[in-house]
């Protein structure tokens, strides 16, 4: 256990070097005192995620691989290399690595915005709920979710990539991009990208998505892409003002523990 947490201490403090500093100089946080037990909790919830969630998450999607690829593998699909390893196979499989990359960045963003909206569905939204808690937005939000929405959203974006056959590396390497990306625009700065503003999702696209005000609420699903919003009628980016109330309307516990049960409590309408 003591590597483990190691690493995640090692990781967190990386992230607020580069991401604090985002703020600090960048953002909305020039001046301004670390803002308590928020933060508290937000560390609490991402030493958690880094030391037991992720731990929980291979697991998931290490069964979710063998019960895949083993009729694959039976059934004569060339996956595996001469030591026994997944390689990737079929068409997709077979591609360079930067079109595998591409592909699947691509075909991750997509997965991602679907898995989303999944969540914010009434039989999964009170998982989703403790990520929308945060009320005092900033990039270590990132980190406060459920364990059940991040088991259940990696095996949902698994599975088409060991269904596809993409290659190890392509398929670390799509959640890898788009977990720092996601990161990012849960930054308190107000970044819009100007001309660039329907292209990328910025910080100032995705905190309409964690804002109260009725008008956003469920809109902005997309990490990557506002493409996704724009197709499927999700998009809400109004230009002359931004967001200033953010959470959740239900009432939620403040407390780590109380949030990892509140899925479990009697259910209370949006």
């Amino acid at each position: 256990m003591l590597t483990p947490l190691i690493q995640a201490v090692v990781s967190i403090l990386f992230l607020l070097l580069v991401f604090g500093t985002v703020e600090h100089v960048f953002g909305n946080k020039r001046g301004r005192l670390p803002r308590g037990r928020e933060l508290v909790l937000d560390l609490v919830h991402a030493a958690f995620n880094q030391i037991v969630t992720k731990w929980l998450v291979g697991v998931a999607v290490f069964a979710l691989a063998v019960a895949i690829l083993t009729p694959l593998v039976v059934g004569g699909v060339n996956a595996l290399d001469a030591n026994g390893q997944f390689k990737g196979f079929g068409p997709v499989g077979s591609a360079p690595l930067w079109l595998q990359c591409a592909g699947a960045v691509v075909l991750g963003d997509f997965l991602l915005y679907w898995i989303h909206r999944i969540f914010h569905r009434a039989r999964l939204w009170p998982f989703h709920a403790v990520h929308h808690s945060s009320e005092q937005l900033d990039w270590l939000s990132t980190f406060r979710s459920h364990p059940v929405n991040e088991i259940v959203g990696n095996v949902f974006l698994s599975a088409p990539f060991l269904l596809l056959g993409f290659s190890p590396a392509a398929s670390f390497i799509s959640p890898a991009l788009l977990g720092l990306y996601t990161i990012l625009v849960h930054a308190d700065v107000d970044w819009t990208f100007g001309p660039f503003r329907y292209v990328l999702v910025s910080p100032a696209f995705h905190r309409w998505h964690h804002s109260k005000a009725p008008e956003a609420i469920d809109r902005n699903f997309a990490s990557l892409l506002p493409l996704w919003d724009l197709l499927f009628g999700t998009c809400y980016f109004p230009t002359d003002r931004r967001p200033a109330d953010f959470g959740i309307h239900e009432p939620i516990s403040r407390h780590w523990w109380g949030q990892m049960l509140h899925p479990f409590r009697k259910k209370r309408p949006r």
